[in-house]
């Protein structure tokens, strides 16, 4: 029994064909240029291969950086609960002064974050 095909099964097909022929046309430029170019590569490709591993471990370290500035300045330790607060943004100095005069009075940090709203 033959098949029938829809027209979009036929120009899905005729989309997937130019995608692998574009494909192939550009791994054969690539393979032609290296071998052109291969003293080239040989040469500066430690260079470059080099340089491309510190860049990745710079930007990972300042990933890290700033993942541990902001575990540092977006959430507040409650020690009563033991639990940590997030908060929307990193608090200014007057506010950490009016937590700790509030603290000193008896209201609970969550209360005072929650009417200053800060909470995330």
């Amino acid at each position: 029994m033959a098949k029938v095909y829809t027209m979009d099964e036929l120009e899905r097909a005729r989309k997937k064909a130019q995608i692998r022929e574009w494909f192939q046309d550009k791994k054969m430029k690539v393979q032609t240029w290296c071998y052109e170019h291969k003293e080239q590569i040989i040469t500066y490709g430690p260079i470059v291969v080099g340089g491309v591993a510190a860049g990745a471990k710079m930007l990972s370290k300042h990933a890290v950086l700033a993942k541990e500035q902001d575990l540092k300045d977006l959430y507040c330790y409650d020690r009563s609960l033991g639990h940590y607060w997030k908060l929307r943004r990193e608090l200014t100095n007057e506010e950490w002064l009016e937590i700790d005069r509030r603290k000193k009075n008896g209201e609970r940090l969550s209360d005072i974050l929650d009417e200053m709203k800060v909470l995330d």
